[in-house]
């Protein structure tokens, strides 16, 4: 199982009934989903930050219509290629949870995930899959030194000092970032001059990639509410001019390219 620390003291927090505990008397209650909340300070408790419940709503209805299962297939099959014996796998930003749900009904493994937005880890828990979630910081992973075998970071900032922190010495870390003809099609109803991604590898001067795999899929969005959902878990949609926007209002159904680059990298 994942070693959980507390963030205040970094002492090692113990679960008693619905409360997380380290020996310093930090405490930290378990929501009635089940996760609990371990942001301090600036991030205490009870603020808002990251996706807000709409955001976590549309992200799981896309997801589960299985447009990125290209993907989900080929993080598994790159975590049982590593023949780990029941590997603990950090589920890094989690988001809703669609990626680890999928890892832990494929591979007997031990999963834990974090995200900073309390309603994506809120509609996580609901889950109720045996994956303990947490409201955490990506700088700060509440997470033991070198007690995780596999740490999946998709689509984050890549914090290059904490995921080598966390992952012990034999262990990995799958990242994946956008290919360059994902999303294209949706691209050129958008934009005049639509780019491609340049499929850049995260940058670490410490960690040693050991391959790069792609991973491209032809799949049908079946519904204007689908393109629009799709649009919204990208970067553009923030960058993207309302008089842009519109030009998706009267489509109901695309074919577009999702297209996935997977690193695998070890300390």
């Amino acid at each position: 199982m994942a070693e959980i620390i507390c963030p205040v003291c970094g002492e090692l927090l113990t679960a008693t009934n619905r409360t997380y505990k380290c020996k310093n008397n930090h405490c930290f209650d378990m929501a009635k989903e089940g996760y609990v909340n371990l942001l301090t300070g600036k991030h205490k408790p009870g603020s808002e930050m990251g996706d807000n419940r709409d955001m976590a709503l549309n992200r799981r209805e896309f997801l589960c219509e299985g447009y990125f299962d290209a993907l989900v297939h080929g993080i598994i099959e790159l975590i049982k290629e590593q023949a780990l014996p029941r590997p603990v796998i950090a589920d890094i930003c989690c988001g809703e949870g669609y990626y680890g749900d999928r890892i832990k009904n494929e591979i007997e493994c031990d999963v834990f995930g974090f995200d900073l937005s309390k309603e994506m880890v809120r509609l996580a828990s609901k889950r109720k899959n045996g994956i303990t979630y947490f409201v955490g910081n990506l700088s700060h992973i509440p997470v033991r030194d070198s007690s995780v075998d596999i740490a999946l970071h998709l689509f984050a900032p890549f914090h290059e000092k904490e995921f080598s922190r966390i992952i012990k010495d034999n262990g990995y870390i799958i990242s994946v970032v956008a290919g360059e003809n994902h999303l294209f099609e949706l691209k050129e109803l958008l934009y005049d001059t639509p780019y491609k991604n340049d499929e850049k590898p995260p940058e670490t001067a410490n960690l040693t990639l050991l391959e790069k795999r792609k991973i491209t899929a032809r799949v049908h969005l079946k519904s204007n509410k689908d393109i629009m959902a799709l649009f919204k878990m990208t970067p553009y949609y923030y960058h993207t001019k309302d008089e842009d926007k519109a030009k998706l209002t009267d489509i109901n159904g695309m074919d577009i390219t999702t297209e996935f680059v997977l690193f695998v990298y070890s300390k």
